[in-house]
């Protein structure tokens, strides 16, 4: 069987999202809530705006606007939607439509529209953000005292607020409002960070070094701005030691910001809010990354709410560069790569978090594909390996890059080195030698692909991937199958959602001549991942070996359909071929193969 397909086994690899902090499922309803209000009422508004001008010149770019909408690019459709609205701009539904998408898509015409706009709960957030970049912090007091009640906004008026008085100058507003809250709230450590970041700004050091403390004790300190606001409040008062020990643990709880730790290290004494140019518009723009990041947690479904929230923190500080991370990282999930690469390059070059978001571009221009594209991408690379030497992380994404190339041994050179900076290998370190592993088997070097997966093992025993993978690897050489098949059990106990597993445990008892199971295996296996070749292939085998042949050659068929490698597509035409002859043997000639195709 191809190689490619054990490769394709392999965990998806970290992105640009940095966890922060949960609390509960109270964020997953308000999330879900928002997301409802807003699209329960833009949807009749859209049904009315569609019927209102079905034969009207616009008409194409409208419907053209709604596409680029459900394809979940933002500044497309608001772009087609305003000019749209340009022709009718009395059309309630147009004007909401085009508030939504300028809203996400970061537009000014977003603040314009929000007066107009009566029935959607963003309206109100837009333009209390406005007044407050503006500096009307009584108009922007009297915009969140307005916001509609949902749930998600009951969660965040309070900081909205609260952030308002202190632009206003009135900390001890904002402090009656938020000190409350930090006792028995679900999200109780949120208002004490809050709290403690006003009273901070204002100088009240004692009152802010408690409020820092509960708000430490309520959450952990893998939280990105909690780690940042607290941290930078101990290295000003004169303990730097124990925030840089913040730093760490936040490195450690979150691998993908390790490239940046001395950076995160040095920044600490520079003041974060007090240095900000509209301190109180910063503090804005962190309650509702807080909000956005809350949602990440607890509201796998809450994209479009998570993308209004981190679109407000930009529009009021745009260099947020968490909050870029995050925004991007939805953007990139949503196929909407152009826009993800967009937002990671405005992050300045000399931000702390900047190597983090230059490993992610150079992920997202390898993903392209193009020749320049991968060009950028290796450059990338590059130019960190020479400005990090220590750290690994350019190095190891460089070896993913030339593995994806076809470049294997000098993967194998890339993640060798990497190993070495990060020797001795922790627990969480499985994942390299998990790809050098599968470099070592693409290059036919299989005892040195089986030393990593079986060291990667004793670092990670019940790692499902590893398991898989190894158990996989040795039925296909028909190396102690019994061992095999347990390991891939394992693996399938611990992800039963998984149809690659699955296939693999099939093929294990077929291999094992027990076929009535295979093919109930494999047949569950092709229904939850139906367009995969490999699956296809090996339900046919098993079909073939049932006695089922036309089920087999229709299974093979299909899978020939599916875009199948060059080593996957000489076994099943391989196979045809000899099921097309009389007393052929299509199982044979597909095994007969060698196991590479040049």
């Amino acid at each position: 069987m191809p190689t490619a397909r054990r490769v394709r086994r392999q965990p998806a690899r970290q992105t640009g999202r940095i966890p922060q902090h949960g609390a509960g499922r109270v964020v997953a309803l308000a999330a879900g809530a928002l997301i409802l209000a807003v699209s329960a009422r833009a949807a009749p508004e859209t049904a009315r705006a569609a019927a209102a001008q079905p034969t009207a010149p616009p008409f194409g770019t409208y419907l053209s606007g709604v596409v680029a909408g459900a394809l979940g690019d933002a500044d497309a459709a608001s772009g087609r939607l305003l000019q749209v609205l340009g022709s009718d701009p009395g059309d309630p539904g147009l004007r909401s439509q085009a508030f939504i998408f300028s809203t996400l898509a970061g537009r000014p015409d977003a603040v314009r529209l929000a007066p107009l706009i009566t029935s959607n709960p963003l309206a109100p957030l837009v333009s209390g953000n406005a007044r407050a970049l503006a500096g009307d912090w009584a108009g922007a007091q009297a915009s969140y005292g307005g916001i509609e009640k949902t749930p998600l906004n009951q969660l965040l008026q309070p900081l909205l607020l609260a952030w308002a008085e202190q632009g206003a100058g009135h900390t001890d507003l904002a402090m009656t409002r938020l000190v409350p809250l930090t006792q028995g709230n679900p999200i109780a450590g949120v208002y004490a960070l809050h709290a403690a970041m006003i009273a901070d700004l204002a100088g009240r050091n004692d009152q802010a070094a408690a409020l820092y403390a509960q708000a430490l004790s309520l959450y952990p300190g893998s939280d990105m701005v909690l780690v940042e606001q607290y941290g930078g409040f101990l290295a000003r008062n004169g303990k730097p030691a124990i925030a840089q020990g913040m730093v760490h643990a936040l490195v450690k709880a979150v691998p993908l910001l390790a490239i940046a730790e001395s950076g995160l290290d040095s920044s600490l004494t520079t003041p974060r809010l007090g240095g900000a140019t509209r301190p109180a518009c910063a503090g804005l723009a962190l309650a509702y990354l807080t909000m956005a990041t809350l949602i990440q947690q607890q509201a796998p479904r809450g994209q479009e709410a998570e993308s209004f929230m981190l679109r407000f923190a930009l529009d009021l500080q745009p260099d947020l560069t968490p909050a870029r991370l995050l925004l991007a990282d939805l953007q990139s999930g949503a196929h909407q790569t152009q826009q993800a690469l967009g937002t990671l390059r405005q992050i300045r070059p000399g931000d702390p978090l900047a190597p983090v978001a230059a490993l992610r571009i150079a992920a997202l221009d390898a993903s392209l594909g193009g020749a320049t594209d991968r060009a950028d991408a290796h450059a990338i690379l590059a130019r960190l390996a020479t400005t990090y030497p220590k750290r690994p992380e350019p190095l190891q994404s460089l070896g993913d890059l030339l593995q994806d190339e076809g470049h294997f041994r000098e993967a194998i050179a890339a993640y060798d080195h990497a190993i070495a900076l990060m020797s001795p290998l922790a627990t969480d370190d499985w994942p390299i030698l998990f790809a050098r592993a599968t470099a070592y088997d693409r290059d036919r070097q299989w005892p040195r692909a089986q030393s990593d997966l079986q060291q990667a093992l004793s670092l990670a025993p019940e790692q499902p991937f590893l398991l898989n993978y190894l158990g996989y690897s040795w039925v296909e050489r028909n190396h102690d199958l019994d061992q095999a098949r347990r390991m891939i059990e394992r693996a399938l106990d611990a992800k039963p959602d998984d149809g690659s597993i699955r296939d693999s445990l099939g093929w294990a008892m077929y291999r094992q001549n027990d076929v009535p199971g295979a093919v109930r295996t494999l047949e569950r296996a092709a229904e939850q991942i139906p367009e995969d070749p490999t699956v296809n292939y090996h339900l046919g085998v098993a079909y073939w070996s049932a006695g089922r042949h036309v089920e087999a050659r229709d299974q093979w068929l299909w899978a020939l359909n599916l875009h199948p490698d060059r080593q996957q597509e000489a076994r099943l035409r391989a196979a045809l071929s000899a099921a097309a002859q009389q007393g052929g043997d299509p199982v044979g000639a597909a095994d007969a193969l060698p196991v590479s195709v040049p």
